[in-house]
């Protein structure tokens, strides 16, 4: 399956960096949503800090985030297995304190260029062109143009007839526009919030303590018949992270969570007041 590819000649066409909607009141700072594994997630902990790693896309060390969404899949999400490690954990980051982001696009980078976007996108459009400016305002903006509310980016639905508005010759839009359509029951029979997720990365690592405000993690990690994971929760709690939890069942697959992982966020973020 065919990728979206690098621009290796010609300037970037970044035309969605233009797309906004004064009309629309977006939170300039909404969290941000780290997703991996429980057996990496054990090593962040006992670090505490989110460290960059290398990127095969972009070449650079970078750590990768969603804003507002869980939507990352970790490896083999389809899989059965009875390995705890291999299931999500979820960080939910406040960005206050963190630097510039390096950069911003408007879906996952690593599955546009594995191919998961199928032949939907502009074969002509490259990658650079989806570029957002490097800002969680320009995230922002982006919601207002595309989705009109938070609750609506959250639930990845677009605001109906925007490609409609758009220019022929608007590619890149038009073709984000398409790419958008697979998050939706309704413009894909396995949909894929990743197509519609916007992606912030950093190009410095991120400590846990003063910016992770919440984890999601299976119930059994902690708790196990009578026993606790005393070091994990020492660990959880010396860096001031508050925690909710899934009840995760061996030989399931980690896919099987993303709905109860969603629910608790979505959750707490209308607890917060973001939604």
């Amino acid at each position: 399956m065919n990728g979206i590819k690098r621009r290796t000649t010609g300037a970037a066409k970044r035309e969605i960096r233009g797309k906004e909607n004064a009309q629309v009141s977006i939170p300039l700072e909404l969290p941000l949503v780290h997703v991996t594994a429980v057996g990496a997630a054990r090593e962040i902990i006992d670090v505490g800090q989110l460290e960059t790693r290398r990127c095969k896309v972009f070449k650079k060390d970078l750590l990768y985030f969603f804003l507002l969404r869980p939507a990352y899949r970790v490896s083999e999400a389809d899989a059965k297995s009875d390995q705890i490690n291999r299931f999500p954990f979820v960080f939910i980051v406040n960005p206050q304190n963190l630097v510039t982001p390096y950069h911003v696009y408007p879906f996952d980078t690593g599955g546009a260029f594995a191919g998961i976007f199928g032949d939907r996108p502009d074969p002509y459009v490259k990658l650079e062109d989806y570029e957002l400016s490097p800002s969680l305002a320009s995230a922002a903006k982006l919601v207002g143009w595309a989705f009109g509310s938070v609750d609506a980016y959250f639930k990845a639905e677009v605001q109906q007839g925007l490609k409609q508005k758009l220019e022929i010759w608007e590619s890149a839009a038009r073709s984000y526009l398409t790419i958008t359509e697979l998050a939706t029951s309704g413009g894909s029979n396995r949909p894929d919030k990743r197509a519609s997720a916007i992606e912030v990365a950093y190009d410095q690592h991120v400590q846990l303590k003063g910016n992770a405000v919440l984890a999601i993690l299976p119930k059994q990690l902690l708790e196990s018949g009578t026993a606790k994971h005393e070091h994990l929760i020492a660990k959880l709690s010396a860096t001031g992270v508050a925690w909710e939890m899934y009840d995760w069942q061996p030989n399931s697959a980690p896919d099987e969570y993303f709905e109860e992982i969603s629910r608790i966020a979505l959750d707490y973020f209308q607890a917060k007041g973001f939604l």
